[in-house]
C-alpha cells in the first residue's frame, strides 16, 4: 500500500527543509528540529518526584480523579531517540494517555546519551520501576496493575526491561505495550532496505544513534542493546506490538511479537497500512493513529481484568 497523502505531503515538506540531514547535526540542533505535534489535549494534573540525580518521574492523573485515588499504572518511555528530553513536551500526550487508560502515567526521565551511554540510562530506568513499585502506595498507584509503554528508542528500553526484570525475578510489569520499537541492530531487514531514507527514521540516523549511544556497533549483539537476540524469552509480559508499514523497524517490531508468541507469551500485534515511524503522534490528524491508539490502549487494559472476569468480556479489535 502507498503511503498515506498526509503524511506523504508531511514527509515531502520536512524533506524540503533538510530534514533527511539529521545524522550531521547535533543532539542540540536536533532537539530543536524533533519536535512533536502539538495535540490540543488539557494537561491533567501531574506532579514530579526526584529519584536522584538526573533520575526522576513525572506522575500524571487521569482527570476529575482525586491523586490519592490508588490506580492502575503504566510506565512511559517516549521515543527520545536516546538523546532527546521529551518531557515537558509529552504532557499532552501523557494526559492523552490517563484519561484514554483512566490510569496513572508514570514518564521516567532518565540521562541522555552522549553523555549517558547504554547500558547505564537502561539501569537507570530499572532503578526507577524498582522504586516506583516500593512507593507505590505514595504514588497512588495499585503495585499489582503496572504495565510499561515504550515507543521507537523507548520501545527498545521497555523491552529490554521486561528481561531485566525477569532476571532478577521482579514480578513488576504485567504487560508490555512496544510501538514500532527498535528491538534488534545486529541484523539488516527487507523493511530496512525498502525505507531506508525519506520516512521520518532514516538509516543514516539509526546509525548515527547507534554510534552516538551504543559504542558504533560494540553492543549490537548485546541482548538487552538488541533484546530480538536475547537467549532467555521465557516468563516475560503479556504484550502489544504496534508496527507501520513504512517503516525501517516494522520488520525486527513483528519479529520480536514473532519470538514472544514462539515462547508462550500472549501478544496481539497490528501493523498500520500507509503509516510511518512516528504515526501515533498524529492522533486527531490521521484516523489510523487514532485506530492503533485505541487498540493500544484496549489491550492494555484487557490485560488487567482478572482471567475469570476476562473469559466473560467481548473484546473487540
Amino acid at each position: 500500500m502507498p503511503l498515506d497523502p498526509t503524511l506523504e505531503r508531511l514527509v515531502n515538506m520536512v524533506y524540503r527543509s533538510g530534514f533527511g540531514k539529521l545524522h550531521q547535526y547535533t543532539p542540540e540542533q536536533i532537539m530543536e528540529i524533533l519536535r512533536l505535534p502539538h495535540l490540543r489535549i488539557a494537561p491533567v494534573a501531574a506532579s514530579d518526584f526526584q529519584i536522584r540525580d538526573d533520575l526522576s518521574v513525572r506522575c500524571y492523573t487521569p482527570a476529575q480523579i482525586d491523586d490519592t485515588t490508588s490506580l492502575p499504572a503504566v510506565i512511559f518511555l517516549s521515543a527520545t531517540g536516546y538523546i532527546i528530553n521529551h518531557m515537558a513536551s509529552c504532557n499532552e500526550y501523557c494526559s492523552l494517555l490517563a484519561n484514554k487508560l483512566g490510569m496513572k502515567i508514570l514518564y521516567i526521565s532518565h540521562r541522555l546519551a552522549p553523555l549517558c551511554q547504554f547500558p547505564e540510562f537502561l539501569y537507570e530506568c530499572l532503578d526507577a520501576i524498582k522504586w516506583i513499585h516500593l512507593e507505590a502506595n505514595t504514588l497512588g498507584i495499585d503495585a499489582n496493575k503496572i504495565a510499561i509503554w515504550g515507543e521507537s528508542s523507548g520501545g527498545n528500553i521497555a523491552a529490554s526491561l521486561t528481561h531485566l526484570l525477569r532476571d532478577e525475578g521482579l514480578d513488576i510489569v504485567r504487560h508490555q505495550t512496544l510501538i514500532y520499537p527498535m528491538v534488534d541492530l545486529s541484523h539488516d531487514y527487507p523493511s530496512k532496505k525498502d525505507f531506508a531514507h525519506g520516512y521520518l527514521l532514516d538509516i543514516t540516523f539509526i546509525d548515527y544513534l547507534e554510534e552516538m549511544v551504543f559504542s558504533a556497533g560494540k553492543y549490537r549483539q548485546d541482548g538487552l542493546a538488541s533484546p530480538l537476540v536475547n537467549p532467555n524469552f521465557n516468563q516475560l509480559p503479556t504484550a502489544t506490538i504496534i508496527t507501520a508499514e513504512c517503516d525501517p523497524l516494522r520488520d525486527e517490531g513483528e519479529a520480536y511479537g514473532q519470538k514472544l508468541q514462539a515462547h508462550q507469551t500472549v501478544v496481539k500485534a497490528k501493523r498500520f497500512p500507509g503509516m510511518i515511524h512516528g504515526f501515533l503522534r498524529f492522533y486527531n490528524k490521521l484516523p489510523l493513529a487514532n485506530e492503533a491508539f485505541d487498540f493500544a490502549c484496549d489491550q492494555l487494559k484487557a490485560a488487567f481484568i482478572p482471567t475469570h472476569e476476562a473469559n466473560n468480556t467481548e473484546i473487540h479489535l
